[in-house]
């Protein structure tokens, strides 16, 4: 995998729309539930549970996982981001095939690093 750097501009190839659209936030030192803990298509990310019943998709290592239920190490939300086709975003930082990216509008969040071509 090449490394990326902050700022690095992409053009979207595939757009994305968010499958959470009430997503999980969490703070440092929460508490979560482990609603699923390996997925197939994104090796790294864990599905949590918040105590207020939101989930969302964290990635592995910003948690401490505890049997069936978790830790927050670090304040974080799971928010996707629309990102239409032919548009050009900016690539904050990536996590386990995952991008967090700032598109046109200034909207912020994940989408796949698949749906990206990096702009040289």
């Amino acid at each position: 995998m090449q490394q990326i750097d902050p700022g690095t501009m992409a053009l979207v190839v595939t757009g994305h729309d968010p499958q959470y659209p009430d997503p999980l936030t969490m703070d440092s030192g929460e508490a979560l539930k482990i609603v699923k803990r390996r997925d197939e298509e994104w090796p790294g990310w864990v599905l949590c549970e918040s105590q207020s019943g939101k989930r969302g998709w964290v990635p592995e290592k910003s948690i401490k996982i505890d049997g069936e239920t978790a830790v927050a190490r670090q304040n974080y939300v799971a928010r996707e981001v629309t990102v239409m086709e032919g548009e050009i975003v900016r690539i904050e930082s990536v996590e386990s095939g995952w991008a967090w990216v700032t598109n046109m509008t200034d909207a912020t969040g994940w989408v796949p690093l698949k749906n990206l071509k990096i702009v040289e």
